[in-house]
């Protein structure tokens, strides 16, 4: 347990740490998203992409407070994601647009023949096929969010500037003559 010595310094030494300056507070302000649960999901390879996004939707999208800022890092997650599927089409269009066409031999001191070089995915062709089918409703499900969070993000500012948004509303529309 702390003395009341310790205590006392302790106070003391808390009025003379954080933030002052209004630059500094612009920069810490994101501090809490900086290690937060999405950097968990980006690879090496994306994290500067995942920055840039991320500071082009802020300065685009103004978030205010955390939660605003939350739904922002939200939206370039899902943008992510997006473009992660995106690749991955890339990759398996190109496989069957251009295939690589093998033809060993029953010679083993021949090896394979490459008849036409076509394109080698980074992924095998057969995680390929198994994975376009997921995709598409992975596709879907991202979408959505990614929608969600902006709608969001869009109520909670209007929201702030003191206009009455409307709350979020699902209808249902019957077309049919009965």
């Amino acid at each position: 347990m702390a003395t009341e010595k310790q205590i006392e310094a302790n106070q003391e030494n808390g009025k003379l740490g954080g933030v002052k300056t209004e630059e500094g507070k612009d920069i810490s302000k994101y501090n809490a998203l900086k290690h937060g649960i999405f950097k968990q999901a980006l690879t090496n390879y994306e994290a500067d992409f995942h920055q840039d996004l991320f500071n082009d939707l802020v300065e685009q999208l103004s978030p205010e407070g955390f939660v605003e800022t939350m739904l922002v890092e939200r939206i370039a997650m899902c943008y992510l994601r997006l473009f992660r599927i995106a690749k991955v089409e890339k990759e398996y269009m190109l496989s069957r647009l251009s295939p690589r066409v093998v033809r060993n031999s029953f010679d083993f001191n021949m090896g394979e023949e490459v008849v036409q070089e076509g394109y080698i995915p980074v992924i095998g062709i057969n995680t390929l096929e198994n994975m376009n089918e997921k995709l598409l409703r992975y596709d879907t499900s991202i979408e959505r969010s990614l929608l969600k969070a902006l709608h969001e993000l869009q109520r909670l500012q209007a929201q702030r500037k003191g206009e009455n948004p409307a709350l979020p509303l699902a209808v249902d529309i019957d077309i049919s003559k009965e």
